[in-house]
């Protein structure tokens, strides 16, 4: 769509406002989730003192795909993230179905979000019934931010991961803080870090939302320089973040502590900050879930946004706000589909953890799809010798799905009809020519 000098209410570029700093802002609050509250707990519970090798193992997995995601980011700047990978590698049939794979995932994803944060916002209000209406103020609340602009949207997200980075510092620092008499745990040595594997998989989800990340590489001023930059920066503190914490829970809480396996942070804070340690929760915990539920929107609107631009969505959706930046009217679709999500899991039509299982399948079906279109597009042995390894764990995880697998299956079966609808109709206006 051409913009004409009497019409600068709207365009269809989206504007380059991410440099490195913002753009780990962006990423981090993409990447660090709700989980986190609970996993490290979990993961102790599970594997006892060897659990933080878990942590270990589960980077070590990631980093090969972490890999595909940069170069694919630098070399393929587009908001589809890996629908345009999918366009590069396999031409129209792969970016249909990528598109509907992934909006299929983000609209559940989406819904997870904000229905965590409704509910640990109405249990610390003291009124649990009212969790759906809290999700759904969340969604309105973060669409209009999203909607005054990447610029802004980027600076608040950027502003509020500082924040979420400091509290999860006093987490991760919180052996060093207390008495000895205090530490109640122990660390497994070195060498008993097997143990620790049953563990990875329930972990590894701590590490993803790369896919989402790939979604914002259009955006940056300078992607080829900058995007590997920002994912790899990312990467190291996130990890870091993860191991401070595993070992911190380690270390304080005790292996009987109630708190273990539902609120391990907690835990951690009590013994830190003793009487002020709820309100620091609460702040962490609103942060976290503010921060992801803003990233999820940003990634939802601009992978939309780029499927319209396809032309597999109404072109309206490839509008973009001339002064703000915004892709507004697939801003509007991304907060309509995950409230369509939190509506039905209000009205018990579908439970949370279904929820969770559809985004996740569909996400690691996204991750498939990257690491087939990174070995279609480098071709030497040892680019495919990178793509074996980072397949191979997206391959473990799918096994495990199950029945499941027949979201994504019905979703490439459909892509497939639109494809194959679009061709004809494409050949049909070629004859008549």
């Amino acid at each position: 769509m051409t913009v004409t000098e009497g019409e600068d209410k709207t365009s269809s570029e989206l504007h380059k406002t991410l440099t490195v700093p913002r753009g780990i802002g962006v990423a981090t609050g993409m990447i660090i989730g709700s989980g986190l509250l609970v996993l490290p707990g979990l993961a102790y519970v599970r594997v006892g003192t060897s659990a933080v090798y878990a942590w270990v193992a589960a980077a070590v997995v990631v980093l090969p795909l972490l890999i595909v995601f940069g170069r694919l980011g630098a070399r393929y700047p587009t908001a589809g993230g890996v629908q345009g990978f999918a366009q590069a590698a396999f031409g129209a049939p792969g970016s249909t179905a990528a598109a509907v794979i992934l909006i299929g995932a983000c609209a559940f994803g989406g819904a997870v979000m904000a229905i965590s944060g409704g509910n640990y916002v109405a249990a610390l209000l003291g009124n649990s019934d009212a969790g759906g209406w809290v999700a759904l103020g969340y969604l309105v609340v973060i669409g209009l931010l999203q909607a005054a602009g990447s610029r802004l949207a980027g600076g608040i997200q950027s502003a509020v991961t500082i924040g979420l980075l400091l509290l999860l510092g006093l987490v991760a620092f919180a052996p060093a803080m207390v008495d000895s008499a205090s530490l109640h745990g122990d660390v497994a040595g070195p060498g008993s870090w097997t143990s620790a594997l049953p563990a990875v998989g329930l972990v590894f989800f701590a590490y993803t939302g790369w896919e989402l990340v790939s979604s914002t590489a259009e955006e940056y001023r300078n992607p080829k320089r900058d995007f590997p930059l920002v994912i790899g920066i990312t990467f190291v503190i996130v990890v870091a973040l993860y191991i401070g914490i595993s070992l911190a829970v380690q270390l304080v809480v005790a292996p009987g502590d109630p708190l273990l396996s539902e609120a391990p942070v907690v835990a951690v804070l009590q013994e830190v900050l003793g009487d002020a340690s709820g309100r620091v929760a609460a702040a962490l915990g609103a942060a976290i879930i503010f921060a992801t539920l803003m990233g999820g929107t940003w990634a939802t609107s601009r992978i939309v946004f780029a499927t319209a631009r396809d032309g597999l969505l109404p072109e309206v959706l490839t509008r973009v706000d001339a002064k703000s930046g915004a892709p507004r009217p697939a801003v509007l679709l991304s907060v309509v589909l995950f409230g369509a999500v939190v509506l039905a899991h209000a009205l018990d039509l579908i439970s949370l953890t279904r929820v969770v299982e559809l985004s996740t399948v569909n996400f690691v079906i996204g991750y498939a799809i990257s690491v087939l279109s990174y070995a279609k597009l480098y071709r030497s042995a040892a680019h495919r010798v990178l793509a074996v390894i980072a397949g191979l764990p997206v391959l473990a995880m799918l096994a495990g799905f199950g029945w499941v697998l027949c979201y994504p299956a019905a979703l490439l079966a459909f892509a497939a009809v639109v494809h194959r609808t679009r061709r004809t109709r494409a050949q049909a206006e070629t004859a008549e020519v």
